[in-house]
């Protein structure tokens, strides 16, 4: 009685191998009907979507049926220079996915591919370098010293015809200091990857400083100057390189010795002082009527003062002319 399930068993494989019934591993289906699909060990892929024709070899005797699998895509190719794993399963679920009858299909290779996307090697050095010699030929400046705040890497770009546009981010008011440059590379006239790259630019130029203290509405001459040569990349913009623009002009504030002189801390005097005698002129195309007065406050060349007559001591505002005439309007 214990050995009944045992007998049991051996009774039914009697059965099952006298009935006919075979074993196999796959599906029987004759030469004529199946599909190989052949793997090879790696592959290298040219364009952004990879195909089965591209990453296997298909052999049968249905040559419409090939021609469709060749055709169909199985996925997306990866970045340039980098590789991807293709599996037996995920190329049978695309497969499936496009209606074809994958009961035809045999492996008989590998069950798995490596695919390579074909790609442009451009170093970061070379990124480097363009970038350098972009600044100086943009830069009128020759003394210019631009300097690499951090290493750039190596790019991969796919297969085809390179160019690349360079430009400058963000609005500088400074000519020097941080700046940052984009590079466009384009593959055929198509925009595929833009690479950063940090650079300080370090500009020394000739500027002119004061020689000792310059007090407040000091008139400048010569001698008050002195020209050196400075980095001005951290210099406010409104420094000053023509002496011509500071001699004969008087300063809005003290001006302590070594300081570069701005252009925002000179002005030009004013032709009329307060209690200065002038001459009023009330002038027209066909009347022109003048009469002594006195300024009450001082002004330049086109600014409106108050002014007083000296017979009516009638107080008007009239604009300067010239040292000592004032026009009413």
């Amino acid at each position: 009685m214990k050995n009944y399930p045992y007998l049991y068993g051996i009774l039914l494989l009697f059965f099952l191998l006298s009935s006919g019934t075979s074993f196999s591993a796959g599906n029987n289906f004759s030469a004529s009907q199946q599909v190989k699909i052949l793997l090879p060990q790696s592959s290298v892929i040219n364009s952004e979507k990879y195909t089965l024709g591209e990453i296997a070899q298909i052999e049968g005797e249905n040559i419409l049926l090939l021609d469709k699998l060749t055709e169909i895509t199985i996925g997306r190719s990866p970045l340039p220079g980098r590789q991807l794993t293709v599996t037996r399963s995920l190329i049978l679920s695309r497969l499936r996915s496009k209606g074809i009858n994958v009961k035809h299909l045999v492996f008989p290779g590998f069950d798995t591919t490596v695919i390579q996307r074909a790609a442009l090697k451009i170093s970061g050095s070379d990124i480097e370098q363009v970038v350098l010699n972009h600044i100086r030929d943009t830069n009128k400046n020759l003394d210019l010293k631009p300097r690499l705040l951090a290493k750039t890497r190596d790019i991969f770009l796919p297969r085809g015809q390179v160019s690349y546009v360079i430009s400058s981010k963000g609005k500088y008011k400074k000519e020097g200091g941080y700046r940052n440059y984009d590079v466009e590379f384009s593959i055929n006239g198509k925009p595929v990857r833009t690479v950063s790259v940090r650079t300080y630019l370090k500009i020394y130029k000739e500027v002119y400083v004061a020689r000792d203290t310059i007090k407040r509405d000091q008139l400048i001459e010569e001698s008050d100057l002195l020209k050196i040569r400075r980095n001005v990349d951290r210099m406010p913009r409104e420094y000053v390189t023509d002496k011509d623009q500071l001699i004969g002009k008087i300063t809005t504030r003290t001006i302590n010795p070594s300081e570069a002189i701005r252009g925002n801390t000179v002005t030009t005097p004013p032709l009329v002082k307060s209690g200065d005698r002038i001459q009023i002129v009330y002038e027209t195309p066909f009347l022109r009527l003048s009469a002594p007065g006195i300024s009450l406050s001082k002004g330049r060349k086109g600014e409106r003062i108050p002014v007083k007559n000296s017979e009516s001591k009638l107080v008007v505002f009239a604009t300067v002319k010239t040292r000592n005439i004032v026009q009413v309007n």
